[in-house]
């Protein structure tokens, strides 16, 4: 994989810690959205120290080929986030699978930012990391998600039962699934 792809609209680029206050003021535009639909976050999450450290930590992860972050870059403004597309749990061997998680600032939503960034990422771990099934969750009631996932070529796989911790208590989510279309 590479540290940078381009689309037509955007940037998307793996971090290092030198854009801590960058990536700050990306997670504080969105907190009022991105915090209903992920798990707590530690008290010192909106602070430039964790930033630094968990840009750190994401960039040595990227190296190791055990987690990808790319940050997306709108090309008319170039200075600032405007959301984030993650693969974790890479598993490689016979299982060659991965998570995808993603967000977006309300602001840009409803623009094709997304389906334009993500689909660009699918293809490169597809075709670079040879990655064979790549899997992301949705609460049920997440419609923008779902709209993206479907509109990506996810497929409903089935509903997770009391997966993910979120406000205090397991949530159920859907669990969709897109299968490297060349294996």
């Amino acid at each position: 994989m590479n540290f940078e792809y381009e689309t037509m609209r955007l940037k998307l680029a793996v971090l290092n810690d030198s854009y801590a206050d960058c990536v700050l003021r990306f997670y504080s535009s969105g907190r009022s959205i991105f915090d209903l639909v992920e798990p707590a976050k530690a008290d010192n999450f909106y602070t430039p120290e964790f930033q630094r450290a968990n840009l750190q930590s994401e960039f040595g992860a990227f190296l190791n080929g055990i987690y990808m972050r790319y940050f997306w870059f709108a090309k008319e403004k170039p200075g600032q986030i405007i959301g984030t597309a993650s693969f974790s749990n890479i598993i490689k061997g016979a299982y060659r699978s991965c998570h995808l998680g993603y967000k977006l600032l309300p602001e840009f939503q409803k623009q094709g930012y997304a389906l334009e960034a993500v689909s660009r990422l699918i293809t490169a771990v597809f075709e670079e990391d040879r990655m064979h099934r790549i899997e992301a969750y949705t609460l049920p009631d997440n419609l923008n998600s779902i709209s993206l996932l479907t509109r990506l070529g996810f497929e409903l796989e089935c509903t997770a039962r009391s997966v993910i911790m979120l406000n205090g208590g397991y949530a159920d989510h859907k669990r969709y699934v897109l299968i490297n279309p060349r294996d």
